[in-house]
């Protein structure tokens, strides 16, 4: 694991080496570079630290790559994937406290709301529940 910052580098060239690349930010931020990883038509860079990102993003943000205008900037997190449970024929005694003490054992409880019956149907009681895990 790398420590510093990551950068997002978009509408890279097919054309376009790691040692382009390497050499374009390292230009930019002399021996601000830790590591690069070139994909097809985008890449991240991780820089030395913040700042060091900060003013590659305001250099290269646009800078013609073979023809092409690079986007420069922060790379950002995955996110974090929920997943919504739908729990059927609960107690109308339950509480939503209740419910996220039981789910809590198996991953963060972003929402829970209790959804009571109604006139038509007044012996449901339904549960969705919605549940933080994290990205693969």
């Amino acid at each position: 694991m790398h420590s510093g910052a990551k950068v997002f580098v978009g509408n890279v060239p097919e054309e376009t080496s790691q040692g382009e690349l390497r050499d374009l930010f390292e230009a930019a931020e002399p021996g601000q570079v830790l590591k690069g990883a070139l994909m097809k038509q985008f890449a991240f860079v991780h820089m030395r630290d913040e700042a060091a990102a900060d003013r590659a993003i305001l250099q290269l943000n646009g800078q013609l790559l073979h023809g092409h205008r690079v986007v420069v900037e922060h790379s950002r997190p995955r996110p974090t994937h929920t997943v919504k449970i739908f729990v059927g024929n609960v107690s109308a005694a339950c509480t939503s406290g209740e419910l996220r003490t039981l789910f809590q054992e198996f991953g963060s409880v972003v929402e829970c709301d209790i959804v009571k019956g109604t006139i038509l149907t007044p012996q449901m009681t339904a549960v969705y529940l919605t549940t933080q895990i994290s990205a693969v």
